[in-house]
């Protein structure tokens, strides 16, 4: 017999979560280096691929709300937890993992993006490396034909935890930035003795939409100079529910 109360408290546990993301989303400024994914998400382009750090996990969940996005979820108890974090934003979310023995996962993603959904996965997998990417974006690409969208987001205000990843807690009313790159397409064909240097291809564009998407975050005024970016840029409305 199902214990009711354990179900609930999942539920319940997501609402400070929820509202917390909805107050950084609301207080916070939205600015873009590279193509403006928030509006392509709500013009129904794509499907779209997206990879990103699993430290920056956070940030973008208000960003994609509602907008026909997939995220993978661990089928542990925390996991539940994000679950309904998730459901809360109308975000939806594969049970599994995509990176160690997720089949299931996996084959949640293919199934959404095939039939025009979208998905953002942390490419560094649940447990690192840090900042290395695994296997498991570049199958999904492989399978699904949706090439890997490279993008970071940082926060002008936020603190940066002590853990594996160096997970990024955005706090309220500071400026949100979001890099991106091409597009990288990954071959279904793709030949084994071709796979490290795709995933070599992908780390090395994940690793300079971060440098700029830290330093748009940080003022680093010296190196936006350098790479040919304003210092300053015009906010993106955020005007959906």
């Amino acid at each position: 017999m199902m214990n009711t109360t354990n179900s609930w408290l999942p539920f319940l546990a997501s609402l400070p979560a929820y509202l917390y993301i909805q107050l950084v989303g609301k207080t916070n400024r939205f600015r873009c280096v590279g193509p403006n994914y928030h509006d392509l998400l709500k013009q129904k382009q794509g499907p779209f691929l997206f990879a990103l750090w699993h430290s920056r996990v956070m940030i973008p969940v208000y960003h994609v709300r509602g907008k026909q996005v997939a995220v993978i979820v661990s089928r542990s108890r925390d996991g539940e937890y994000i679950a309904q974090v998730m459901k809360r934003f109308r975000i939806h979310a594969t049970r599994g993992s995509a990176f160690r023995s997720g089949t299931e996962g996996l084959l949640g993603l293919v199934h959404w993006l095939k039939n025009g959904g979208h998905a953002v996965v942390p490419a560094d997998g649940p447990r690192g490396p840090r900042e290395v990417i695994q296997p498991g974006i570049i199958q999904l690409a492989r399978l699904t034909g949706v090439p890997i969208t490279p993008i970071c987001l940082s926060a002008s205000r936020c603190h940066r935890f002590n853990s594996w990843d160096r997970f990024v807690l955005p706090y309220p009313f500071g400026t949100i930035y979001l890099a991106s790159s091409e597009p990288i397409p990954i071959p279904r064909d793709l030949p084994r003795s071709e796979f490290e240097a795709k995933r070599l291809e992908l780390e090395q564009a994940m690793r300079h939409v971060t440098e700029i998407a830290d330093a748009l975050a940080a003022g680093n005024n010296e190196f936006l100079t350098r790479e040919g970016i304003p210092s300053t840029l015009r906010d993106t409305p955020l005007q959906d529910p």
